[in-house]
């Protein structure tokens, strides 16, 4: 007996200790952190440590509403290059990454030191790959948009007809950093009428930045809704009407440093157009010797027949489409029951495939006017005119949402609070953590979305501003802020959301697995429920998610 009592001691002291010596080599990067902002560099490390761990991030303990990447962003270059070689030399010694996958945050940081690359999928619709091809893809069914090979990233589309001949985006399902996140315009999978669903349960914002287990966000501007990854990319969604129908226009933001790692519908972003149209296997003895041309702005198809490129969008509507459709086990999407991916499929569509030779040239002037007077840019006003002149879609410029980062003065933080989803405007504008009564329609009451500006409080004192990464905040000489050690307060002040419209928000309950791995997803039978009782986390019925333990976590 006396002998298994030292043994245990000394297995126990023997894994403390090679915890902690593993630990060490993450010690760096938290100190370099710290020594930048004691609260938010400390935030900002422990969340590196769960992106990659694949697990949800600390809450926020600093007013500001960013992402691990936006926050990055304002530290400044010098110092992000510094971090950068400490991340690279850890990553590429082996005995590090026992403890910690650095990968992840090496690709955060090079995220931070490079430029964005943007497809789009918006109209009817038309496609812009990373690589700038531009074409019309009238399909129906849903579809990889875009998917990164390093399983953080995924973006799906659901395309249905509006008619005979053309289709619509109405639903968009993602994995935003290990959340599955879905956007609903049209044929929501339960009677709730809300947008947004993480991990198949309904959530709701109320007029802020609404923050998801994994350190993404969604945040409205104007009348875009803005989905942030933790790592930096973003998708941008711009609802809109076509005839009795809502449609998505869909932009994503990748990065350049990321290239020939993605696939999908908008091209593998390896600076080649003329591969996009490739097969997962590179396989093309099918593909018509043309499919490298763009329909839409390319001069040599716009000279070609109109038979030609008819059968090239037949290519795209057929062959090219079964390539990126999505099956039962790869979808993101929630369905109702008896529903499944195949439910909204249909392989016969588009039963007439149209050109612009095929709308005369009045409408055709007329729709090119109109998208010339909304800022529409070359490469999308063939598109634009399509979709004005036979549907009266309203011209839908590139959208150019806002840094968060950018230009934010940051304060000396004396008493840290927590920031979380449950967290509400009270009297003054200050964050109350007392719960709220709702409206019956799921709007808070009381809730004041004319307040604007931020209400400071000596809590936090001013130091000098961020430019969205070309600067950091210094309060010493040496560069360096003075230490403190967070407390929790029961109030701070925090800067408003961009717009004053109310969103709805409320707090699902899931169970995921870990991130930077590929999802297993299985379609629902079932229809979905209310979402259980918070103090009791459940796994959804509906379908299994990709990661994350307490969507209000962050």
């Amino acid at each position: 007996m006396k002998s298994q009592f030292y043994f245990l001691v000394t297995f126990l002291v023997f894994n403390l200790s090679f915890f902690a010596q593993t630990d060490d080599s993450f010690a760096g990067l938290r100190t370099q952190l710290q020594s930048w902002d004691p609260v938010r560099g400390e935030w900002l490390a422990n969340s590196f440590r769960s992106i990659s761990k694949g697990e949800s991030i600390p809450d926020r303990t600093f007013p500001e509403e960013l992402t691990p990447y936006e926050l990055l962003t304002m530290v400044p270059m010098d110092r992000r290059r510094e971090l950068l070689t400490t991340v690279q030399t850890n990553n590429r010694n082996p005995s590090n990454n026992t403890s910690n996958n650095w990968a992840p945050i090496e690709m955060i940081l090079n995220h931070s030191l490079c430029e964005r690359l943007t497809g789009r999928s918006y109209g009817d619709p038309h496609l812009n790959s990373f690589d700038k091809a531009t074409y019309s893809f009238q399909t129906v069914g849903e579809f990889v948009l875009s998917k990164s090979n390093k399983g953080h990233f995924e973006v799906q589309t659901r395309q249905k007809p509006q008619s005979e001949s053309f289709s619509l985006n109405t639903a968009v399902a993602m994995n935003v950093g290990g959340d599955r996140l879905c956007y609903y315009a049209e044929d929501k999978p339960d009677f709730n009428n809300t947008t947004f669903r993480l991990e198949g349960q309904p959530i709701q914002l109320q007029g802020r930045t609404y923050f998801l287990p994994h350190g993404g966000t969604i945040r409205l501007e104007g009348r875009n809704y803005i989905i942030s990854w933790p790592t930096g990319e973003t998708v941008i969604l711009d609802s809109r009407m076509s005839g009795s129908m809502q449609l998505a226009n869909v932009t994503v933001q990748i990065f350049a440093c990321d290239r020939a790692e993605f696939e999908g519908l908008l091209g593998n972003a390896n600076g080649d157009m003329n591969d996009d149209f490739n097969s997962r296997n590179n396989n093309n003895s099918f593909r018509p010797v043309y499919a490298s041309f763009s329909t839409f702005g390319n001069p040599t198809l716009s000279r070609g027949s109109e038979i030609a490129e008819k059968e090239y969008l037949a290519f795209l509507a057929k062959d090219f489409a079964e390539e990126w459709r999505v099956n039962d086990l790869t979808t993101l999407f929630d369905y109702g029951m008896g529903r499944s991916t195949l439910s909204y499929t249909d392989r016969s569509f588009p039963r007439v495939h149209y050109t612009l030779n095929d709308l005369d040239m009045g409408r055709q002037t007329n729709a090119r006017r109109r998208c010339e007077q909304m800022g529409i840019t070359p490469e999308e006003m063939r598109g634009c005119i399509f979709d004005n002149g036979f549907l009266d879609i309203t011209p839908n410029p590139i959208p150019t949402p806002t840094n968060p980062a950018r230009g934010r003065i940051l304060h000396d933080i004396k008493k840290p609070a927590l920031n979380t989803n449950n967290r509400t405007f009270g009297e003054g504008g200050l964050l109350s953590s007392a719960p709220r009564e709702s409206n019956p329609d799921g709007t808070i009451k009381d809730f004041n979305p004319q307040i604007k500006e931020p209400i400071r409080g000596n809590d936090f004192e001013p130091v000098n501003k961020v430019d969205g990464g070309n600067d950091g905040i210094q309060s010493e000489s040496n560069g360096s802020v003075p230490d403190k050690k967070p407390e929790i307060n029961s109030d701070f002040e925090r800067e408003k959301p961009n717009s004053s419209t109310p969103i709805k928000n409320e707090k699902p309950v899931i169970n995921s697995k870990p991130i930077f791995s590929s999802p297993v997803n299985k379609p629902s039978t079932s229809p979905s429920k209310p979402a259980p009782n918070p103090s009791k986390p459940a796994v959804s019925p509906a379908k299994p998610s990709i990661g994350g333990k307490n969507p209000g976590k962050g």
